[in-house]
């Protein structure tokens, strides 16, 4: 479940306790929302959340105004209660150096999440970093597959956002599909998100075996 960063959190749990009795058990229900410390952490564990999605964004206290600290005392927050860790290196942009690429790569990897991975940064039209242009497919392919090395097999699972063949091609084994409003998106109903048979396309394309059901590797985890 993602929700922007300023949602209210307690309405936020409120959903969640409502999509964890619609799905059941067995699913895996993860929380990407703003930061939070240990009480928060507790609060999504009891609400049926099994783990959070979190990164410390490239360039963290550059060009955002949140410091690099208060987003490691979140995730380090969700460890201590038990909650499983997903994160990406992410937003890449064009002018993302091989040395930042590398620092956070390696940042992931300590995490010991269940998966990382790479996504390239879609920017709003008009601001700062439009001006410095988007990161092409080809060239997040080739990132995304430095990550998965990187990482190492000690995190099952490389994911990148949005979904796209070359991605797949270069190592990831999670797409994710999208429905609703989309912070990349102007609709109300997001035209860029794929569905979930739209993602299962592109990784059978890739030969890749889909499979069916609550992830195997996060189940482990947690």
């Amino acid at each position: 479940m993602m929700t922007t960063a300023n949602f209210d959190f307690v309405e936020f749990l409120k959903i969640g306790r409502e999509v964890r009795a619609a799905l059941g058990p067995e699913a895996v229900l993860l929380a990407n929302t703003g930061d939070f410390g240990r009480e928060g952490a507790e609060a999504l564990h009891q609400a049926g959340f099994h783990g959070i999605y979190h990164a410390l964004r490239l360039r963290e206290g550059k060009v955002t105004l949140i410091k690099p600290e208060t987003r490691l005392r979140t995730i380090q927050a969700a460890k201590e209660e038990g909650l499983v860790i997903a994160t990406c290196v992410e937003p890449v942009g064009p002018e993302h150096s091989v040395e930042e690429l590398t620092e956070m790569t390696l940042l992931t990897r300590d995490m010991a999440p269940v998966f990382s991975g790479a996504a390239r940064r879609i920017p709003i039209p008009g601001t700062v970093l439009a001006q410095e242009g988007i990161v092409s497919e080809a060239n997040m392919a080739l990132i995304l597959a430095v990550v998965r090395l990187g990482v190492g097999y000690a995190v099952p699972l490389n994911c990148t956002h949005e979904p796209n063949g070359m991605g797949v091609l270069a190592g990831a084994s999670i797409l994710w599909a999208e429905e609703g409003s989309n912070p990349r998106d102007v609709r109300e109903q997001t035209s860029r998100g794929y569905s979930v048979e739209g993602c299962q396309t592109v990784l059978r394309e890739a030969h890749w075996k889909v499979a069916e059901g609550p992830s195997p590797a996060v189940l482990r985890m947690i």
